[in-house]
Formats: structure tokens, sequence, C-alpha cells
């Protein structure tokens, strides 16, 4: 059951983490203003594999599994031996 619980957190906080760092790429716009621009949906499906598949991301992703299994150690009880 403990298993599940890492899992499901886990994923649970890695998209969050994900969602986060795709907010913070979309608000922080462009870095380089050039002449030609990708436009509409392209831009928005570049910046998503762009964030999928950078290294902060699977950061991210290590971080979520880690604390979602501290969170599981952290509020389950001990049985006795």
């Amino acid at each position: 059951m403990r298993e599940a619980k890492v899992i499901g957190l886990g994923i649970f906080f890695s998209f969050v983490g994900f969602v986060a760092l795709l907010v913070i790429s979309i608000a922080r716009g462009p870095v380089s203003f050039e002449s030609c621009h990708a436009a509409g949906l392209s831009a928005v499906v570049a910046g998503m594999i762009e964030a999928l598949f950078s290294p902060i991301t699977l950061l991210v992703i290590v971080v979520a599994f880690v604390a979602a299994t501290w969170l599981t150690r952290k509020t389950s009880k001990s049985s006795p031996a």
C-alpha cells in the first residue's frame, strides 16, 4: 500500500512541478527578439516539448518522488515488531 501512495504522490508532485515550470517559462516570455518567431500552436507544443526534456524537469521528478517517499514514511504509523 505504501508503494502505491509513493507512486501516486510522486506522479502528482511531478505534475505540479511540471506545470509550475511551464507557467514560469511562459511568464518569462521570449528570451531573444528575432525577426521570425513560431506562431500559434507550434510555439506552444515546442515550449512543452522543451520543458519536458529539460534537465530541470528530470530533477523535479526525482525531487517529487523523494518528497513523496519522505511524506509517506513520516505519516505512516510504525507497527510494533
